[in-house]
């Protein structure tokens, strides 16, 4: 698809916490802490909310990106104040100066328009002279000559393979899956996986495929009320169905209140009752077992829910990706390698007993709230709530909220795959820009930092080669 997964994601438009990208600095990659990457957020966007636009100087107004709030005040509102009374800050703006609390999200959306890469960036400039978009064809290789990236070998629809050469330098942006595979079918990685693959080495590079990061979620469901008034608000997503029908607000929480970044994230939804939501997000979404499925549906027959997906926001896990085979057309391995780090495991445990301390509010006392047991077969014989019995939930339960980062890290010499500048270490002429290239995954949904990455990569390029001078 043209605008990759932009075009099929959820369209959270979230930055990132200013401590996620001074750590990157921090690390050895100058030009990468919050004041200066704030710059291309308010480069890239186009905020389309008056309010936050005048509450922030950081906010961009101007950028071919629109962002947007949708007005869902009468069905979050009352949400709003039950965090409120669970000792949750209750912001206006997540991307703001303040960015722990829970706030309404910000979309990705403008005019009711998906706005995908492809219709931000690619559709205004579709008649330049200097673009050509190649479709349905698949990049097999890089080629080199003396560590110089000279050439693309892409396959075509027809089956037939050609060499695209390059008068200046190649960029690679095929993802954190697809970019390690790249550079390691044109032999740049680990010498022994290459030399397992029978590759011939153009650049030894350890960390290729390395680094793999991404962010776990869990589901927990809370019940509600079963009045009248929740039927209504189901009536009300239905007939809003071409819109965006399910309501949602999020949540970045730290345990520790002297720190300034986010321990878990929050992706609330409020689901009336019989809603058809419940079953769709449940088995369409998450992918959870019938069974589990099914006992969320009986349950929103009867009340409505307040699912939430928690996220371990900083995993200490990593895992690599690596390649089957030579043959471009074979996907690599992906090996997750979720909670291979034990820590992981016990955070995310902590993280669900403190969010479901929301049930001991007012409003939840009134109408009798329950934690809905999903009947999870292998934790069964353990004490509901307990200790143990969250870990084994989370075992079970937890799916990829599709983060994927970190397999070509940006770094110093000794450990980074590209610089900070976002060029091959030990090559020529070849740059890496999309999220393979995070060195720590950020603190929310990833969509907006890549964008953010590709506009620096544009000046970082222009720099590079003398078409604009630095600032």
């Amino acid at each position: 698809m043209l605008g990759g997964s932009s075009i099929s994601n959820y369209m959270f438009y979230v930055r990132g916490n200013p401590a996620d990208y001074d750590d990157w600095a921090a690390r050895g990659n100058t030009g990468w802490n919050w004041d200066n990457i704030t710059y291309y957020y308010k480069k890239m966007e186009r905020l389309e909310d008056d309010i936050i636009q005048k509450n922030s100087a950081a906010r961009g107004r101007l950028g071919y990106l629109g962002v947007e709030t949708i007005p869902w005040e009468h069905r979050t509102g009352s949400y709003f104040e039950i965090f409120e009374e669970n000792g949750r800050k209750i912001l206006k703006d997540h991307n703001g100066d303040e960015q722990l609390g829970y706030a309404p999200p910000q979309f990705s959306i403008a005019d009711g328009i998906r706005q995908s890469t492809a219709a931000a960036y690619l559709k205004p400039i579709k008649n330049r002279p200097n673009i050509y978009i190649l479709k349905n064809t698949i990049a097999r290789k890089i080629n080199f000559h003396d560590k110089k990236a000279k050439s693309v070998e892409v396959s075509l629809p027809d089956d037939s393979i050609i060499n695209v050469l390059a008068n200046k330098e190649i960029i690679l942006s095929a993802g954190a899956i697809n970019s390690p595979k790249i550079l390691m079918l044109s032999g740049i990685g680990p010498k022994n996986h290459l030399e397992e693959m029978n590759i011939d080495i153009v650049q030894e590079s350890t960390n290729v495929g390395q680094n793999l990061q991404d962010h776990v979620l869990v589901p927990v469901a809370i019940t509600g009320n079963n009045n009248f008034t929740s039927i209504l608000q189901n009536a009300e997503t239905l007939i809003n169905l071409n819109k965006f029908p399910i309501p949602t607000m999020l949540g970045f929480v730290s345990l520790n209140k002297s720190q300034n970044y986010p321990d878990y994230q929050t992706t609330v939804c409020p689901i009336p009752i019989a809603s058809i939501l419940s079953i769709t997000l449940c088995s369409q979404m998450l992918d959870l077992d019938d069974s589990i499925c099914i006992d969320v549906a009986n349950a929103n027959k009867r009340t409505e829910l307040l699912l939430a997906l928690i996220t371990l926001l900083h995993p200490k896990s990593r895992g690599v990706i690596k390649l089957r085979s030579k043959d471009p057309e074979e996907n690599p391995s992906i090996f997750t390698k979720y909670f291979s780090n034990e820590e992981d495991l016990e955070d995310f445990a902590t993280y669900i007993e403190d969010y479901v301390t929301v049930i001991n509010t007012t409003y939840f006392k009134s109408v009798n709230s329950k934690i809905l047991d999903l009947n999870v077969k292998q934790c069964k014989d353990l004490q509901f709530g307990s200790r143990l019995f969250w870990k084994c939930y989370v075992l079970n339960l937890a799916g990829t909220q599709y983060h994927a980062v970190g397999t070509c890290a940006m770094g110093p010499e000794e450990e980074g795959v590209v610089d900070e500048r976002l060029r091959v270490r030990g090559v020529k002429g070849l740059r890496v820009v999309d999220a393979s290239i995070m060195p720590t995954v950020v603190s929310g949904n990833t969509n907006a930092p890549v964008i953010m990455i590709a506009e620096k990569a544009s000046d970082l390029i222009k720099l590079d080669h003398g078409i604009v001078n630095s600032t």
